[in-house]
């Protein structure tokens, strides 16, 4: 509750500040560097990607974008800005060259203007900020770069130096900016991939530590319960839940349930639990298992990258724009629209 009331805050705190938006960015615009034509795929030799995000499901949304960009400009040496150190295992493979980060905080203020300082100091060909949030402009302001690329916002487009409308068939969070990168480029048929890289090594270990769970003959079904504000349903919901996907399967369920530090006991006694602090482990483990259930949060967007067969249940929020992508994972908005024998029949 305490955490809600915070976040409602923060967005009266944004909608009251809005009108100083712009004189904010102006006061902090590092220009001397920037030009007015759109430098070509060949002339560019490195890029700075800026993604001040402290959300666990909005980093995946990502991986599509800076996959993209190493597709285009496969030359270019590549920095990802991000907020937290936490977040660059989660892009590891994807062919970023540095990964840097701002600890964008009240508290860290201090820290987090000695890392922009230190950053600023390199004058990068391209500059991109997909999501042109705040806190991700005004770090682009700060920063030196030849051309700054973003969507166009009416309060924060003078901070750019190339700004585009949004344009394309995307929809999705983890795609309708892609768009940009056909604006750079003219080209349009760039590889769309919204999957994480595991290494060999890390498959194997997912598999590993998913049988030293369970290696039974029935469905391993694995499922979350965490998710933010609003999303989050009642232990009374998620039983009533599992007793129908009980029903409707076909076969006996072997359930999993993911532990986290807000979730430390499981919700059934027949249940077996598995818990892991790092991303990529528990990625590889949930990729194992026969299927993930969660509602729409940061682990649920983790299995559908790793390429695990995800149920997700959107009781808030649109599919559309945050559902799960993979081939074989689906969106539902309850569990009654659940249709097991056809599911598993897809995944398997």
């Amino acid at each position: 509750m305490i955490k809600n009331s915070l976040r409602d805050f923060d967005r009266y705190r944004r909608r009251k500040m809005a009108n100083l938006e712009p004189l904010l960015y102006r006061m902090m615009n590092n220009n001397k560097e920037n030009q007015s034509h759109l430098l070509s795929v060949d002339e560019v030799k490195s890029i700075v990607i800026v993604r001040n995000n402290k959300r666990i499901g909005n980093m995946f949304f990502l991986i599509p974008f800076v996959k993209q960009v190493r597709s285009a400009y496969p030359k270019a040496r590549i920095t990802l800005l991000l907020s937290q150190p936490w977040q660059q295992s989660l892009f590891e493979g994807l062919g970023v060259d540095e990964f840097c980060f701002s600890e964008f905080s009240f508290s860290k203020g201090i820290k987090t203007v000695s890392h922009i300082q230190k950053l600023k100091e390199t004058c990068f060909d391209l500059l991109l900020t997909p999501t042109p949030s705040v806190e991700d402009t005004l770090m682009a302001s700060m920063l030196t770069a030849k051309n700054k690329v973003s969507p166009f916002h009416q309060r924060r487009d003078a901070t750019f130096t190339h700004t585009y409308h949004q344009s394309g068939q995307h929809t999705h969070t983890a795609f309708n900016k892609l768009y940009l990168i056909e604006k750079l480029t003219g080209k349009t048929d760039w590889p769309i991939c919204h999957q994480m890289a595991l290494s060999d090594e890390e498959l194997e270990e997912g598999r590993v530590a998913k049988e030293s769970v369970y290696n039974g003959d029935r469905l391993c079904v694995a499922y979350f319960r965490g998710a933010r504000g609003n999303k989050k349903l009642s232990d009374a919901e998620w039983k009533e839940i599992l007793f129908k996907f009980e029903q409707k399967s076909q076969q006996p369920v072997q359930w999993v349930e993911i532990l986290s530090p807000d979730i430390t006991e499981p919700l059934l006694t027949e249940a077996k639990i598995f818990q892991s602090k790092n991303m990529r482990h528990l990625a590889s483990f949930l990729k194992h298992t026969d299927a993930f259930l969660s509602c729409d949060t940061g682990p649920l967007h983790l299995a559908d990258a790793a390429g695990a067969n995800c149920i997700g249940l959107f009781n808030r929020t649109d599919p559309n724009i945050y559902g799960v992508v993979g081939r074989t994972s689906i969106n539902i908005q309850g569990i009654d629209e659940f249709d097991a024998p056809r599911y598993f029949q897809h995944c398997f």
